[in-house]
């Protein structure tokens, strides 16, 4: 039988398939199917705006005791504004928060994924018949995911920065941009950079392998 040579010829199919050419026919994928991505990229703004906000806006309150002014401390205690460390029960609450919101974005991310993978059933299946591996589309579709965790990652970042620095210069007036040191900050953006990129490739992992498995006869019959 020649399954080895015709195995050896997809495989040097694939390697002429550069993570480049993946790169750019990913996005073109995003360009074409814009409504999806956006979905897929809002609902990452939202989470991940949403854990930066719920961080940044702690640390801030958790600092006034410890670097904000005599007079600062005095104004928030006349106007009932506790400055005193969270409680160990609203820590545990402001955690359950973010874990909620993260696993909605998860399920949200994977279920747009599914999706999108219904929707490309023939292109699927006729870059399967051209010699595409399974490796080459669930890179395909990882990448398609990176580009979009990122893009919505640095958004939700930058949206939960505004809304908690907004927020705290109301309440503690020009004090606000010494209450948080900048390494302090920097790490905690660092994190939300992270928790969002991983967040969204994650969410993708099984609908790029559902979509490597599936027969390049059964795609290209599909009427979807």
């Amino acid at each position: 039988m020649n399954t080895p040579a015709i195995q050896a010829k997809k495989e040097g199919r694939q390697r002429s398939l550069s993570t480049r050419k993946a790169l750019q026919i990913a996005l073109k994928s995003l360009k074409v199917r814009l409504g999806r991505s956006l979905l897929v990229t809002g609902g990452i703004v939202l989470a991940i705006g949403f854990l930066t906000y719920i961080l940044v806006t702690n640390a801030l309150a958790g600092n006034v005791a410890v670097r904000g002014s005599a007079e600062l401390i005095a104004r928030l205690g006349r106007e009932g504004v506790s400055v005193a460390a969270d409680a160990a029960d609203k820590r545990i609450e402001t955690y359950w928060m973010i874990g909620l919101a993260l696993l909605i974005s998860f399920v949200g991310i994977m279920n747009a994924m599914l999706m999108s993978v219904t929707e490309r059933f023939r292109e699927i299946g006729t870059m399967k018949c051209l010699g595409a591996l399974d490796s080459f589309i669930i890179k395909l579709f990882m990448l398609e995911s990176t580009l979009q965790g990122i893009a919505g990652t640095l958004a939700g970042v930058a949206v939960g920065v505004v809304l908690s620095y907004a927020e705290a210069f109301f309440t503690y007036g020009a004090e606000t941009w010494r209450l948080l040191p900048v390494t302090a900050l920097l790490k905690m953006l660092g994190f939300c950079f992270a928790a969002g990129t991983l967040l969204t490739v994650g969410g993708a992992v099984y609908p790029a392998r559902q979509a490597a498995r599936m027969q390049p006869v059964d795609a290209m019959r599909s009427d979807v």
